[in-house]
């Protein structure tokens, strides 16, 4: 099983994960404080920008779609307790409503 690369820009850190790893647990392996709230996807409180990587993420399931739909942030935005790396690199580049 391959790992995959991700990278949190604004910390300049970069951990390596197994597929199906979400960001925020990604986050917290890299030594990266992240706001979290609910941690269901529900609140947006860790809503972040990705530049690259999108692609190696697992589909938005439903309520994190509703989230980031309600808080009108763009569609280079996850929320880190919701997304789960698939393959490839992923590039978090900062908070979607400050960056």
């Amino acid at each position: 099983m391959n790992l995959v690369e991700v990278h949190f820009a604004e910390a300049d850190k970069t951990v390596f994960v197994q597929p199906g790893t979400t960001l925020l647990d990604a986050a917290e392996l890299a030594g990266v404080d992240i706001m979290t709230g609910c941690t269901r996807g529900m609140c947006g409180t860790d809503a972040h920008r990705l530049t690259a990587g999108a692609d190696c993420l697992e589909p938005c399931e439903e309520h994190e779609r509703g989230t980031l739909d309600r808080m009108g942030v763009g569609e280079d935005c996850r929320l880190l307790c919701s997304a789960k790396v698939r393959s490839g690199k992923v590039v978090v580049a900062g908070d979607a409503l400050t960056d």
